[in-house]
């Protein structure tokens, strides 16, 4: 499946706000979203840079990202509930956004729940070899 840049670009800025739900970046969250930047075609300096200013950055729409199918907003979802659970935790802040998106992209709750919980029991999050949902998307 082919991804349009404009994707691409919500795709990272959702994963943007996902970060700072819960007001810390964690050093496995800043990993990640280095990684994920990477295989969106994002230059690491961009990456950092977004990531050092995310926090207080308060022009960083806060709305659910809405993409262009469904699909693509399943691989978002299932990248972000990764990111939101490396550091083992998942945030009120982080679930309730993650739930807003699923709704705005007409992903049906049961499905993000399920997929809140397969991750969880799986633990892959905490593999950081472990593919990328956009990479099979983008593949």
């Amino acid at each position: 499946m082919s991804m349009s840049q404009v994707d691409k670009s919500k795709y990272y800025r959702g994963l943007l706000v996902l970060t700072r739900k819960d007001n810390i970046i964690d050093p496995r969250e800043r990993e990640l979203m280095v990684r994920l930047g990477s295989v969106l075609d994002f230059d690491k300096r961009f990456c950092e840079a977004a990531l050092d200013d995310a926090l207080r950055n308060e022009h960083l729409d806060e709305e659910p990202v809405i993409f262009d199918n469904q699909a693509t907003a399943e691989c978002f979802l299932r990248d972000a509930i990764r990111l939101a659970l490396v550091d083992d935790s998942l945030d009120p802040g982080e679930l309730a956004w993650l739930q807003s998106v699923a709704g705005a992209n007409s992903v049906k709750t049961r499905w993000l729940e399920e997929e809140i919980r397969s991750y969880r029991d799986r633990r892959i999050f905490l593999d950081s070899a472990a593919a990328l949902e956009v990479e099979r998307c983008l593949a």
